[in-house]
């Protein structure tokens, strides 16, 4: 729980990551390459990913549980991801040793349409996972081409998530908005996430007085009334916009939210421990609690946990 304006408030974490070892896929299935101390290297490049604190750029389950004390997380959505490799066996045994605390996801293999039914078998209904998870730069595919509809069809059978991060840059494989919109529009009863509120170029400093690519991938419910949000991230890309904390952009794009009627469909996430190279996990809270005045009781209720136990957790 979180004490908010004289309350007890559900907390739920709905975008953390954990793992044993880092051993992902970035920019179009470039192989990621663990260095240490926070440091990896694309393509011959070498990046801080992770708080140089991850000695061996590990992130295991008692880091997030640490956190967990720390700030009254009642429960965490554990999310595996492209860029990090998949921990099936490690996550799997978190799970069943925490059933009501976790949840998690799988990764998606477009790429391959045998390993894909394969992977979505085994992990949306042997595990009972909530969602397969994209990556628009790291594991693109066209979303529109007939040959690729198996992607959608499968999670449908499943009754699961189709999650997409839609990509934190300016490459042609980032922000496909328009290909995402035509999916939600042929498949009006798909269940959608888009983590980072669609990333919706929120580091462009260009999109800052109007938010009009956000505006735009807000515009997806009028089309598919089965999408949900995650504000994860935003401390990250407002830093790269020439932000401070608290942020303003994380305020601005709650507001565009709420103004245009989807603030029940967007939760309070991290994107631990990524984000953490570009605030504290304290900020990132704060960014939101401390200047939510325009929200009400309700909606930021909604926001810190009822949505997420809603949607993730079926309560």
């Amino acid at each position: 729980m979180i004490h908010v304006r004289g309350k007890d408030m559900l907390f739920i974490e709905a975008h953390g990551h954990v793992w044993q070892k880092l051993h992902g896929i970035r920019f179009n299935y470039q192989k990621l390459e663990s260095i240490g101390y926070g440091m990896i290297k694309i393509g011959g490049e070498e990046y801080l990913f992770v708080p140089p604190e991850m000695k061996d750029n590990s992130c295991p389950i008692e880091v997030m549980q640490a956190y967990e004390k720390l700030f009254g997380f009642d429960k965490v959505v554990l999310l595996q991801t492209p860029c990090y490799g998949e921990q099936y066996e490690y996550i799997n045994d978190i799970l069943k040793r925490y059933p009501d605390k976790y949840v998690s996801v799988g990764i998606g293999t477009p790429e391959d349409e045998k390993l894909y039914k394969e992977t979505a078998k085994k992990c949306l209904g042997e595990y009972g996972y909530k969602a397969l998870k994209f990556e628009s730069p790291d594991n693109p595919f066209d979303m529109l081409a007939p040959d690729k509809q198996f992607v959608f069809e499968e999670i449908m059978k499943y009754n699961a998530y189709f999650m997409i991060d839609l990509g934190w840059g300016d490459s042609s494989l980032d922000y496909p908005i328009d290909q995402m919109l035509e999916v939600a529009k042929r498949y009006p009863d798909m269940k959608i996430m888009l983590p980072h509120m669609g990333v919706s170029r929120l580091w462009d400093p260009k999109e800052r007085d109007n938010l009009d690519s956000l505006k735009k991938t807000l515009s997806i419910l009028e089309l598919n009334q089965n999408v949900y949000f995650d504000c994860s991230g935003i401390p990250m890309l407002a830093t790269r916009a020439g932000e401070e904390y608290p942020w303003p952009l994380m305020q601005d794009v709650l507001k565009t939210a709420k103004s245009m009627g989807a603030i029940d469909r967007v939760m309070w996430g991290s994107d631990m421990p990524t984000v953490l190279v570009a605030c504290t996990y304290r900020q990132h809270i704060d960014c939101v609690v401390k200047y939510s005045d325009f929200l009400t009781d309700q909606e930021l209720e909604n926001l810190l946990g009822r949505t997420a136990d809603k949607v993730w957790f079926g309560k």
